[in-house]
């Protein structure tokens, strides 16, 4: 091959390797959303945004459900869910500019985690992965 060839291919390369990048990377903070089962039975959640569905997932006790994303400039991302447990239902917004800035952002960080813990008394959300940590907060009961 020749060295202009080469060149191109090359340029080519990283042009290529530089767009796909860029498609990829958030330019708001990138979110780790946990939902964790402490209920001793099993619970089923659907959880949606406007864009994406997500779809069934059962949650065995002490398991967990776990996507990630990157917010929408704005504070306009929203994910929200459908909960089963036995004969009980709630609705419940998992994710939204007001519970990010109340209880899970942290100043300064990157990468951002939220975590819920589904109870037998209702939801709770964190910002730490601990259950019975200092910063759970309750949000919703069952109905």
């Amino acid at each position: 091959m020749r060295f202009a060839t080469i060149h191109k291919l090359f340029i080519f390369y990283i042009s290529t390797f530089s767009i796909a990048s860029i498609a990829h990377a958030c330019f708001a903070p990138h979110w780790d959303v946990y939902v964790t089962n402490t209920i001793s039975d099993n619970i089923v959640a659907h959880i949606k945004s406007k864009n994406d569905d997500l779809g069934n997932h059962t949650i065995p006790f002490n398991g967990n459900y776990h996507w990630s994303f990157c917010e929408a400039l704005f504070g306009k991302t929203l994910f929200y869910a459908y909960f089963w447990w036995g004969s009980r239902f709630q609705t419940l917004a998992l994710f939204d500019e007001k519970l990010e800035e109340a209880y899970c952002f942290i100043e300064d960080l990157r990468d951002q985690y939220c975590y819920w813990f589904v109870k037998p008394d209702g939801f709770y959300i964190s910002v730490s992965p601990d259950p019975n940590g200092d910063n759970v907060h309750f949000i919703k009961p069952w109905q």
